[in-house]
This record gives structure tokens, C-alpha cells and sequence, in this order.
């Protein structure tokens, strides 16, 4: 192997005057500079122009322009105090009127879904993909 150095790598002596340089303060200026925050904003403002809003843009802000209500008021205006309700005392409420027919709605939704997989099921064991 030879011992000579290859001239692009610096030997230890190099290195240690680069430091004492660095450390000093007489090594120059420094070959990159990073702009400062101020600076930044600056060159954004100026790559980017001002874009118009598009419909759905514009209708965020609009969104985000109304005023927010406090927690305790809803949509409906500020929240009031409930009677506290006896236990069993007058508890026969009746049902919405659309109730009972959303629920049979509901229970007919769940009864088709569970027919279509059972014949689903019955269908791939036909064919031979099921358990044997």
C-alpha cells in the first residue's frame, strides 16, 4: 500500500488549520448564506401571486366569516334547564310518528343483507370455493 495522500483529502495538519481558522474568525465569508425569516417571507410573497378563490374557496371563507357560538348555545339558542324526570313515575312516551316504520325499515335492510350472504355463501360452495 502506498503512504502518500491523495491531494484532494486533506492531511490532519490541514484539518486542524481549517479549525484554528474557523474558530478564530479569520477564515472568511462564508460560501453559502441562509436568508433570514424576514427575507424568506419576502422571496414567497414575490414567487407566489395572489390567486383568485374559486367558488368552493370562497364559499369556506364565507363559512369561516360567520360568527361562532359559545359551547352552552347550539343552533337552536342557549341550552336550558331539563326537570329532572321521576323514575317510573310518567315515563309513557310516545313513539315519532315515523318510529315504528323506520325500525321495521331497518330490520328489513339487516334481514335482506343476511339472505344475501347466505346465498352468497350457498352460491361459492355450489361452485366449489368453500370448504370441502
Amino acid at each position: 500500500m502506498s503512504t502518500e495522500r491523495d491531494p484532494s483529502i486533506p492531511g490532519p495538519d490541514d484539518f486542524d488549520r481549517q479549525l484554528r481558522d474557523l474558530t478564530s474568525g479569520s477564515a472568511g465569508a462564508a460560501r453559502y448564506r441562509e436568508p433570514s425569516a424576514e427575507e424568506r417571507a419576502k422571496q414567497a410573497a414575490q414567487r407566489r401571486p395572489r390567486q383568485r378563490a374559486g367558488w368552493r374557496g370562497s364559499a369556506k371563507a364565507r363559512e369561516l366569516r360567520k360568527p361562532v357560538n359559545s359551547p352552552r348555545q347550539g343552533a337552536r339558542g342557549p341550552l336550558r334547564r331539563r326537570k329532572l324526570k321521576l323514575v317510573g313515575g310518567n315515563s309513557a312516551r310516545r313513539p315519532a310518528p315515523g318510529a315504528r316504520r323506520a325500525k321495521l325499515l331497518s330490520l328489513a335492510k339487516m334481514a335482506g343483507i343476511l339472505a344475501g350472504f347466505a346465498a352468497l355463501l350457498i352460491v361459492l360452495h355450489l361452485l366449489g370455493l368453500g370448504p370441502q
